[in-house]
């Protein structure tokens, strides 16, 4: 488990925040993976859920101790850089 903070690391988000509120980014560099459960304000919970697969945030993450390796986002940087569908995905879906 790790025990320290990781301030305002650049991630994306690997797997969009569910119907449970949880979310998983992966840093930028690829090197760690991040499943966040936790939120410290509704502001950030709500930047994060409009946040489509592939969107980069800065996020400061705080380790849970009690939920294994789950973390807890504090605050945001910035802004969350959304993904755009392009309009030939947005026909594709239509189809379907």
């Amino acid at each position: 488990m790790v025990s320290s903070t990781t301030p305002h690391v650049p991630c994306a988000i690997d797997r969009p925040m569910n119907s449970h509120g949880a979310l998983t980014l992966t840093e930028v560099t690829g090197s760690r993976t991040y499943q966040v459960v936790e939120y410290a304000t509704p502001d950030v919970k709500k930047a994060l859920a409009r946040a489509d697969r592939g969107s980069t945030v800065r996020v400061w993450l705080e380790p849970l101790t009690s939920r294994g390796d789950a973390w807890e986002a504090v605050e945001i940087r910035g802004r969350v850089t959304t993904t755009r569908r392009s309009v030939s995905t947005v026909s594709q879906l239509a189809i379907l």
